[in-house]
């Protein structure tokens, strides 16, 4: 079967939160990185360099607009809300230690796409915007985009071209990015590769 268009997608985590580093759960709290964390986003930096170019959008929250202007100083970027984090409610800012007795939490961990915390968000609902945003971006002539977001959108996003469940296994690491080179086919949008830069110990110019 004749082959049909591709893109290529670069997916990027924010830089780290004193949140992230405290282990507890962030969604759409808007808090910076922590001062130094974008640091270790040098390498990326100089891999993107080697792209030239790139269309850009990011999550319109203030931890991933400060990584989007640290990767992309003089490019235009393009805010959508539709990339923001997972909203974890009333559990913002709080840890697993914190809720492990709740029973609630417990039942909301065995079904977090048809359950949401309270005041916060479905999976499902976050699924269903995250895919609004691909959706769109596929529907145009874009074959290259670098995307600015966040850990759970990082694994929606690959899961969804890996026509994978496994949701929670899928990498989203800080200081990387998840690369995704699809193809799309009678049956839809399909992974060709996936990797991620800077490759450990590779050394970028």
């Amino acid at each position: 079967m004749e082959s049909g268009r591709t893109v290529q997608l670069f997916l990027i985590r924010h830089g780290l939160t004193q949140w992230n580093a405290e282990r507890k759960y962030l969604g759409h709290s808007d808090i910076p990185v922590n001062s130094r964390s974008l640091d270790d986003y040098f390498p990326l930096k100089n891999v993107l360099h080697q792209y030239g170019t790139l269309k850009v959008y990011s999550s319109d929250l203030l931890r991933c607009r400060e990584t989007a202007a640290f990767l992309f100083p003089s490019q235009q970027v393009t805010y959508d809300a539709r990339l923001r984090e997972l909203h974890f409610g009333e559990w913002e800012g709080r840890t697993y230690e914190e809720l492990k007795h709740c029973s609630i939490y417990s039942s909301w961990l065995d079904n977090w796409e048809s359950t949401g915390p309270p005041g916060g968000e479905t999976g499902i609902s976050f699924q269903e915007r995250v895919s609004s945003f691909l959706e769109e971006l596929l529907e145009g002539e874009l074959d290259t985009a670098a995307i600015v977001t966040h850990g759970g959108v990082i694994r929606q996003i690959a899961s969804s071209f890996l026509n994978t469940p496994d949701f929670w296994h899928i990498s989203a690491p800080f200081g990387k990015a998840v690369i995704i080179n699809a193809e799309e086919r009678e049956e839809g949008w399909t992974c060709i590769s996936l990797s991620e830069e800077p490759i450990a110990g590779k050394e970028h110019m």
